[in-house]
């Protein structure tokens, strides 16, 4: 019983140290002085997908190498093992400054695209806050500006698209989750700049319906004093909805409306 317990503390033993030779192997390569060597490791790690062994020994090198000519390299490598390991805040980052510091280097292009490229990925569903999706946009947008005659020009304006919808999409439902609320200056403000945001907007009808409704319900919840002027401003955006919509489903509703803010102007006036 003895000699088995102690042929398996043995071989536990003999495992721990199969473990940690490996482990020290691999450290010692981190600690080595040997720069040529730790740069022929990274790129060997990198091209078998380890990136996270690559990116260790990378951003050791980051400093060694600075100003010699594997400095480019290195660093536009060291961003693409965040990419790869989908860190792509971080990506975003390295990309973006390796752009910067190389902006005439061979990697300058893909690295200003990878930049946004990382962006988009972390762009969340339009419900979320869209910092990322906005991000997104100006980085693509960048890209088209400094490469305008890049062949990936068409892929970023199909992308800004994409965003933008995403983006329209979110203003657009956190205008009516105002109105549902019962916030109705929020909501008519909110109507009122996606039109100026998105001015192609495939809901620009229905846009204007609700801030001819928001403006109404506004005005009825205002104080007498703020009244005519806010029953003026739902009968101004009547008028526009009409000349705009003639065949409009909607359109019934907005003479009610209209009629209804006439009314009241004119009843205040009087009694008042």
């Amino acid at each position: 019983m003895l000699k088995k317990r102690g042929l398996y503390i043995g071989f536990i033993v003999l495992a721990i140290a199969l473990f940690s030779g490996c482990k020290t192997k691999y450290e010692k390569l981190r600690l080595s002085s040997d720069k040529d060597l730790k740069l022929q490791k990274a790129f060997e790690f990198y091209e078998q997908a380890e990136y996270l062994k690559a990116q260790y020994l990378l951003e050791d090198l980051i400093g060694a190498v600075r100003m010699t000519k594997d400095a480019e390299k290195v660093y536009f490598y060291y961003a693409y093992t965040h990419y790869h390991l989908k860190n792509f805040s971080f990506a975003s980052y390295y990309f973006k400054k390796f752009a910067d510091t190389y902006p005439t280097g061979q990697y300058a292009e893909e690295a200003l695209f990878k930049s946004a490229d990382s962006f988009y990925k972390l762009s969340p569903n339009y419900r979320l806050t869209q910092e990322d999706t906005e991000s997104a946009v100006e980085g693509l947008q960048l890209f088209i500006n400094t490469y305008p005659y890049s062949e990936k020009v068409a892929e970023c304006n199909e992308r800004i698209d994409q965003l933008r919808s995403k983006l329209e999409l979110k203003a657009f439902d956190s205008a009516k989750g105002y109105f549902r609320r019962k916030r109705y200056k929020a909501s008519s403000y909110s109507f009122k700049n996606l039109l100026i945001s998105y001015p192609d907007t495939k809901e620009a009808e229905f846009i204007r319906y609700m801030i001819v409704k928001s403006t109404f319900k506004y005005a009825q919840q205002s104080v007498l004093s703020k009244q005519i002027e806010r029953y003026e401003e739902t009968s101004e955006h009547c008028d526009k909805f009409k000349k705009r919509h003639q065949e409009s489903k909607y359109f019934k509703e907005i003479e009610i409306i209209l009629a209804s803010a006439t009314n009241k102007i004119k009843k205040i006036r009087n009694e008042y």
